[in-house]
Protein backbone atom coordinates (compact mmCIF):
# COMPACT_ATOMS: atom_id res chain seq x y z
CA UNK A 1 0.00 0.00 0.00
CA UNK A 2 1.40 3.33 -1.04
CA UNK A 3 0.78 5.14 2.29
CA UNK A 4 2.74 2.45 4.10
CA UNK A 5 5.65 2.87 1.74
CA UNK A 6 5.58 6.67 2.04
CA UNK A 7 5.11 6.95 5.82
CA UNK A 8 6.50 3.70 7.21
CA UNK A 9 5.96 2.51 10.75
CA UNK A 10 3.86 5.49 11.83
CA UNK A 11 1.36 4.74 9.06
CA UNK A 12 1.29 1.09 10.11
CA UNK A 13 0.50 2.03 13.71
CA UNK A 14 -2.14 4.52 12.50
CA UNK A 15 -3.93 1.91 10.40
CA UNK A 16 -3.79 -0.62 13.19
CA UNK A 17 -5.61 1.86 15.41
CA UNK A 18 -8.24 3.21 13.03
CA UNK A 19 -8.33 0.72 10.17
CA UNK A 20 -8.88 1.45 6.46
CA UNK A 21 -10.58 4.87 7.05
CA UNK A 22 -7.16 6.11 8.12
CA UNK A 23 -5.84 5.74 4.59
CA UNK A 24 -7.72 8.79 3.35
CA UNK A 25 -6.56 10.89 6.33
CA UNK A 26 -2.93 9.92 5.72
CA UNK A 27 -3.26 10.66 2.03
CA UNK A 28 -4.76 14.07 2.85
CA UNK A 29 -2.43 15.12 5.69
CA UNK A 30 0.69 13.07 5.12
CA UNK A 31 3.15 12.33 7.91
CA UNK A 32 1.37 14.71 10.31
CA UNK A 33 -1.92 12.86 9.75
CA UNK A 34 -0.23 9.50 10.30
CA UNK A 35 1.32 10.76 13.53
CA UNK A 36 -2.00 12.08 14.85
CA UNK A 37 -3.77 8.80 14.05
CA UNK A 38 -0.98 6.69 15.51
CA UNK A 39 -1.03 8.62 18.79
CA UNK A 40 -4.71 9.42 19.29
CA UNK A 41 -6.53 6.79 17.26
CA UNK A 42 -10.26 7.46 16.80
CA UNK A 43 -10.01 10.82 18.55
CA UNK A 44 -7.25 11.79 16.17
CA UNK A 45 -9.38 10.68 13.24
CA UNK A 46 -12.24 12.90 14.43
CA UNK A 47 -10.04 15.97 14.79
CA UNK A 48 -8.55 15.36 11.35
CA UNK A 49 -12.03 14.99 9.84
CA UNK A 50 -13.30 18.22 11.42
CA UNK A 51 -10.20 20.44 11.77
CA UNK A 52 -7.45 18.63 9.91
CA UNK A 53 -5.67 21.62 8.37
CA UNK A 54 -5.69 23.58 11.63
CA UNK A 55 -4.60 20.51 13.62
CA UNK A 56 -1.59 19.77 11.45
CA UNK A 57 -0.61 23.46 11.21
CA UNK A 58 -0.86 24.07 14.96
CA UNK A 59 0.98 20.83 15.72
CA UNK A 60 3.83 22.01 13.50
CA UNK A 61 3.96 25.44 15.19
CA UNK A 62 3.21 24.54 18.81
CA UNK A 63 3.71 20.78 19.23
CA UNK A 64 1.67 17.68 19.97
CA UNK A 65 -0.02 19.43 22.90
CA UNK A 66 -1.95 21.55 20.42
CA UNK A 67 -3.69 18.51 18.97
CA UNK A 68 -4.44 17.14 22.42
CA UNK A 69 -5.95 20.52 23.36
CA UNK A 70 -8.11 20.50 20.23
CA UNK A 71 -9.32 16.99 21.00
CA UNK A 72 -10.34 18.02 24.53
CA UNK A 73 -12.06 21.21 23.33
CA UNK A 74 -13.50 20.68 19.81
CA UNK A 75 -13.70 23.95 17.89
CA UNK A 76 -13.07 26.17 20.91
CA UNK A 77 -9.56 24.79 21.43
CA UNK A 78 -8.56 25.58 17.86
CA UNK A 79 -9.87 29.14 18.12
CA UNK A 80 -7.99 29.85 21.36
CA UNK A 81 -4.72 28.40 20.03
CA UNK A 82 -4.98 30.43 16.83
CA UNK A 83 -5.50 33.62 18.83
CA UNK A 84 -3.01 33.14 21.68
CA UNK A 85 -0.69 30.30 20.70
CA UNK A 86 1.12 28.14 23.23
CA UNK A 87 0.19 30.31 26.22
CA UNK A 88 -3.37 28.94 25.88
CA UNK A 89 -2.02 25.51 26.87
CA UNK A 90 -0.81 26.54 30.32
CA UNK A 91 -3.76 25.31 32.39
CA UNK A 92 -6.04 22.24 32.32
CA UNK A 93 -9.26 24.14 31.61
CA UNK A 94 -12.82 22.99 31.11
CA UNK A 95 -14.37 23.59 27.69
CA UNK A 96 -16.71 26.32 29.07
CA UNK A 97 -13.61 28.20 30.29
CA UNK A 98 -11.98 27.88 26.86
CA UNK A 99 -15.18 29.24 25.30
CA UNK A 100 -15.17 32.17 27.77
CA UNK A 101 -11.56 33.02 26.93
CA UNK A 102 -12.41 33.01 23.23
CA UNK A 103 -15.24 35.46 23.89
CA UNK A 104 -12.87 37.65 25.89
CA UNK A 105 -10.14 37.54 23.24
CA UNK A 106 -10.58 41.14 22.10
CA UNK A 107 -10.38 42.82 25.56
CA UNK A 108 -7.50 40.51 26.49
CA UNK A 109 -5.55 41.61 23.41
CA UNK A 110 -6.45 45.27 23.87
CA UNK A 111 -5.25 45.19 27.48
CA UNK A 112 -1.67 44.51 26.33
CA UNK A 113 -1.39 42.05 29.25
CA UNK A 114 -2.31 38.74 27.62
CA UNK A 115 0.77 36.96 29.00
CA UNK A 116 -0.02 38.09 32.56
CA UNK A 117 -3.68 37.16 32.20
CA UNK A 118 -2.78 33.67 31.01
CA UNK A 119 -0.30 33.46 33.88
CA UNK A 120 -3.20 33.92 36.29
CA UNK A 121 -5.24 31.40 34.31
CA UNK A 122 -2.34 28.95 34.64
CA UNK A 123 -2.33 29.37 38.43
CA UNK A 124 -6.07 29.37 39.08
CA UNK A 125 -7.61 27.58 36.11
CA UNK A 126 -11.38 27.66 35.75
CA UNK A 127 -11.78 29.98 38.75
CA UNK A 128 -9.83 32.71 37.00
CA UNK A 129 -11.76 32.24 33.74
CA UNK A 130 -15.08 32.38 35.55
CA UNK A 131 -14.04 35.56 37.36
CA UNK A 132 -12.88 37.26 34.18
CA UNK A 133 -16.12 36.38 32.43
CA UNK A 134 -18.40 37.48 35.30
CA UNK A 135 -16.55 40.79 35.64
CA UNK A 136 -15.83 41.40 31.95
CA UNK A 137 -17.54 44.79 32.13
CA UNK A 138 -15.14 46.15 34.76
CA UNK A 139 -12.02 44.02 35.16
CA UNK A 140 -10.39 45.20 31.93
CA UNK A 141 -10.37 48.83 33.08
CA UNK A 142 -6.63 49.51 33.30
CA UNK A 143 -6.31 50.29 37.00
CA UNK A 144 -8.57 47.40 38.05
CA UNK A 145 -6.76 44.92 35.82
CA UNK A 146 -3.37 45.95 37.22
CA UNK A 147 -4.67 45.44 40.76
CA UNK A 148 -6.21 42.06 39.92
CA UNK A 149 -3.13 40.74 38.14
CA UNK A 150 -0.82 41.88 40.95
CA UNK A 151 -2.74 39.84 43.55
CA UNK A 152 -5.65 37.85 42.12
CA UNK A 153 -6.37 35.55 45.07
CA UNK A 154 -8.32 38.05 47.25
CA UNK A 155 -10.58 38.80 44.27
CA UNK A 156 -11.08 35.13 43.45
CA UNK A 157 -11.81 34.33 47.11
CA UNK A 158 -14.35 37.16 47.31
CA UNK A 159 -12.34 38.97 50.01
CA UNK A 160 -11.77 41.96 47.73
CA UNK A 161 -14.22 43.43 45.26
CA UNK A 162 -13.65 45.13 41.93
CA UNK A 163 -15.07 48.62 42.45
CA UNK A 164 -15.58 51.17 39.73
CA UNK A 165 -16.15 54.63 41.18
CA UNK A 166 -19.68 55.70 40.19
CA UNK A 167 -20.00 58.76 37.97
CA UNK A 168 -21.91 60.67 40.65
CA UNK A 169 -19.22 59.96 43.20
CA UNK A 170 -16.54 61.04 40.75
CA UNK A 171 -18.48 64.23 40.08
CA UNK A 172 -18.78 64.90 43.80
CA UNK A 173 -15.05 64.41 44.21
CA UNK A 174 -14.41 66.82 41.34
CA UNK A 175 -16.67 69.38 43.03
CA UNK A 176 -14.83 68.91 46.32
CA UNK A 177 -11.48 69.56 44.66
CA UNK A 178 -12.61 72.65 42.74
CA UNK A 179 -11.09 75.97 43.75
CA UNK A 180 -14.33 77.91 44.13
CA UNK A 181 -12.57 81.10 45.27
CA UNK A 182 -10.70 81.33 41.98
CA UNK A 183 -13.86 80.59 40.04
CA UNK A 184 -15.75 83.29 42.00
CA UNK A 185 -13.07 85.87 41.29
CA UNK A 186 -13.05 84.96 37.58
CA UNK A 187 -16.84 85.23 37.42
CA UNK A 188 -16.81 88.63 39.12
CA UNK A 189 -14.18 89.94 36.71
CA UNK A 190 -16.29 88.64 33.84
CA UNK A 191 -19.38 90.48 35.10
CA UNK A 192 -17.40 93.71 35.54
CA UNK A 193 -16.03 93.41 32.01
CA UNK A 194 -19.52 92.84 30.61
CA UNK A 195 -20.87 95.85 32.54
CA UNK A 196 -18.10 98.09 31.31
CA UNK A 197 -18.65 96.95 27.71
CA UNK A 198 -22.38 97.72 27.99
CA UNK A 199 -21.65 101.20 29.46
CA UNK A 200 -19.19 101.92 26.69
CA UNK A 201 -21.72 100.94 24.00
CA UNK A 202 -24.40 103.17 25.53
CA UNK A 203 -21.97 106.09 25.78
CA UNK A 204 -21.01 105.80 22.11
CA UNK A 205 -24.67 105.65 21.09
CA UNK A 206 -25.48 108.80 23.07
CA UNK A 207 -22.46 110.57 21.56
CA UNK A 208 -23.67 109.75 18.04
CA UNK A 209 -27.19 111.03 18.82
CA UNK A 210 -25.85 114.36 20.15
CA UNK A 211 -23.50 114.86 17.20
Amino acid sequence: MEVLVDHGEEAVRALRRVGPPGVHAIESFGAAGAKILARWGEEGARVLAMEGEAATRLMAHIGDEAVEFMIRHPGAGRDLLEQFGAQALRAPLSTPSVVSLNRLAEPIRQSGRAAEIFGVVERFGDRACDFLWRHKGTVFASALLVSFLADPRPYLDGVKQLVVEPATQMAAEAVRRTNWTAIGVAASLGLIACGFAAWLIRRRRVSRELA
